[in-house]
Parts: structure tokens; sequence; C-alpha cells
């Protein structure tokens, strides 16, 4: 049962790192989602946990990547 458990944690977390990922990156494209994101305080304090957190666990090419699209 706790093996089950945490793979399901494993396959959510996997999920939702994507997905924010993909809300990051087409953030990074896409003016009016940033100005949206911006607004909201709760929205744009969890925008900049995921960009501290993508920063620190992406190699330095993916992001390199990443800023080459803006």
């Amino acid at each position: 049962m706790k093996k089950a458990i945490a793979k399901e944690n494993a396959k959510l977390n996997t999920l939702y790192k994507n997905l924010s990922l993909s809300i990051f990156d087409e953030a990074q494209n896409n003016e009016e989602l940033n100005n949206i994101i911006k607004s909201s305080p709760k929205i744009n304090e969890s925008f900049q946990k995921l960009v501290a957190i993508f920063n620190e666990t992406t190699p330095k090419n993916t992001k390199s990547n990443i800023k080459d699209k803006e």
C-alpha cells in the first residue's frame, strides 16, 4: 500500500512540475499571462517560488534555451 501511494505521489509531483514549467514557459512568451500572474499577489508569490525551484533544479543549458525564446 505504501509503495502504491509513493508511486502515485511521484506521478503527481512529475505532473505538477511539468504543468508548472509549461506555465512558466508560456508566461515568458505571453505578456497578458505574465501580467495576470503579476497582478495577483498569491499567484505571483507561487509563481516566484516556481521560478526559484526551476532555477535550482534546471541545468544551465535548458535555462539558456528558455531565455533564447524570449
